[in-house]
């Protein structure tokens, strides 16, 4: 493992009814972590967030969710091309590894999608992600156990409590970035043991 590889996670939050109905929800926050895993260990890892204006009223459900409001959007809102500019800016300076860290899929392309759609150019992220829910999911299943529940589950399932708020893009990052690192140590340890058992036997 090259613990001093960076990585990015990304998280975002989307303006969407409490159904699940809203065809193309419009990004209202978008959240990164980056970090090594050195920084993970020296709890440096740091995180960004953006608002972003969807020209349209927050669903009150989703202010519930997480705590965004009309006014935030108001008040904090940047344009699409200042945020595609500082992320790549972070991504490029911290040599960051070419495809985010996620919990769940689609974040890299519904973020790139929406750049797109209005014109900014984003060369970053590949046509892939790293899914930490999957990982989560196998690890669960390898156990015996039910994969279920969300990103606090699977920080539990390892000891590990969240840090910050549940639903907040830039704390979510964080503790996806947590996760990923703490999943990646385990197997490090897996594939050191299988290593040295061959080396007894």
């Amino acid at each position: 493992m090259n613990k001093e590889q960076c990585y990015v996670a990304l998280d975002l939050e989307l303006n969407n009814a409490e159904d699940n109905s809203t065809l193309n929800p419009k990004i209202i926050q978008v959240g990164i972590a980056v970090g090594s895993h050195h920084d993970y260990v020296n709890q440096s890892l740091a995180t960004y967030k953006w608002f972003l204006d969807p020209k349209e009223p927050i669903f009150e459900f989703i202010t519930q969710l997480t705590g965004i409001t009309n006014q935030d959007i108001s008040d904090y809102s940047v344009p699409h091309e200042q945020a595609a500019k500082e992320i790549g800016e972070i991504i490029t300076a911290r040599n960051c590894f070419v495809n985010p860290i996620t919990w769940g899929g689609g974040d890299s392309l519904e973020l790139k999608a929406e750049f797109k759609d209005r014109g900014v150019s984003f060369p970053h992220f590949g046509r892939r992600w790293v899914d930490v829910k999957t990982w989560y999911s196998l690890h669960m299943l390898a156990m015996g156990k039910k994969p279920s529940g969300g990103l606090s589950s699977g920080l539990g399932s390892f000891k590990l409590q969240f840090l910050g708020t549940p639903h907040r893009a830039d704390d979510d990052a964080l503790n996806t970035l947590r996760l990923f690192f703490e999943i990646l140590e385990r197997q490090n340890q897996i594939y050191q043991l299988i290593t040295d058992a061959k080396t007894i036997g």
